[in-house]
């Protein structure tokens, strides 16, 4: 069976669309759509069916991704010289990738320094595909993540606060969910974000209907904006440190302990007999 046809089936599935594969791997559409047909002739399957965005995996696409990823890697591993390491893939939020991972990467290398990694900043379903066709090493989520070819350590969680600007009526205390009213909030992230549903739950479970008046895919964006009193927001506490510091931001832990965000590492369940990754996995666990 072809490898560079296994790749560019996982490319393929990584993308949903085969223009954005024939891009990446810089042939025309026309030799992609013929070698793809030349594999599901192999496999007598399909693989993909054709949607209006793009392509979507069959269920034996599904089924087909972790086998294709296996081969893919068994053979890159075999043809690899081994005195050379093979840079470390790590898919990441924007968050973890702004706040948490470099700090982690640096002290790690300075013990480590034939590290070599490469850091992609994602969003959820981005790093799961990533780590199913073999993008990626690992990802650091902010949602638990069930299939069958993954495996997860989860990091300590980090609670969620509600942080106003220190010019706020709430700036010293919150006066209660009774006195929420219309009050301007900022949003992290869509509606169908992970984080964005945890906290909305928790403000409706007490009666609260946030008055939306931005939704922002940044947490250094969402700052800026309390800062300037624009709004009030609900965020990791790591996040913002820094700036309840140096007297920029009031946090108020109004769910008492109760509504955190989930930190964890998703890999592929072949990556559990890898020592080297095993020995990084531990390290990070260790010094988040």
């Amino acid at each position: 069976m072809n490898l560079e046809n296994l790749e560019m089936f996982l490319m393929i599935a990584r993308f949903g669309s085969i223009n954005k594969a024939a891009e990446t791997l810089f042939l025309a559409q026309s030799t992609v759509t013929h070698r793809l047909k030349q594999l599901e002739k192999q496999l007598n399957v399909s693989l993909f069916v054709r949607t209006a965005n793009g392509v979507t995996l069959t269920p034996e696409g599904r089924s087909f991704v972790p086998v294709a990823t296996g081969i893919v890697e068994q053979i890159r591993s075999f043809t690899q010289d081994t005195s050379a390491r093979k840079p470390l893939t790590i898919a990441a939020g924007k968050a973890f990738a702004s706040y948490e991972l470099p700090r982690l990467l640096g002290e790690y290398r300075k013990n480590h320094p034939d590290l070599r990694c490469y850091v992609k900043s994602t969003l959820y379903e981005e790093s799961i595909t990533a780590l199913l066709t073999g993008m990626a090493d690992l990802a650091v989520l902010g949602s638990e993540v069930y299939h069958p070819q993954l495996l997860q350590l989860d990091l300590p969680s980090d609670r969620i606060v509600l942080i106003v600007s220190s010019e706020h009526r709430w700036g010293r205390t919150f006066s209660g969910f009774a006195d929420w009213g219309a009050q301007e909030m900022i949003m992290f992230g869509d509606s169908s974000a992970p984080f964005r549903q945890r906290v909305d739950r928790f403000l409706l479970e007490r009666g609260v209907f946030p008055n939306v008046i931005m939704e922002l895919d940044s947490f250094s964006a969402v700052k800026q904006m309390v800062i300037q009193n624009l709004g009030v927001a609900m965020l990791p506490e790591r996040v913002i440190r820094e700036e309840t510091a140096a007297g920029l931001l009031t946090a108020h832990d109004i769910a008492e302990g109760a509504l955190a965000r989930p930190t964890l590492i998703a890999y592929p369940k072949h990556k559990a007999k890898d020592e080297d990754f095993q020995q990084f996995l531990t390290w990070i666990v260790e010094h988040y």
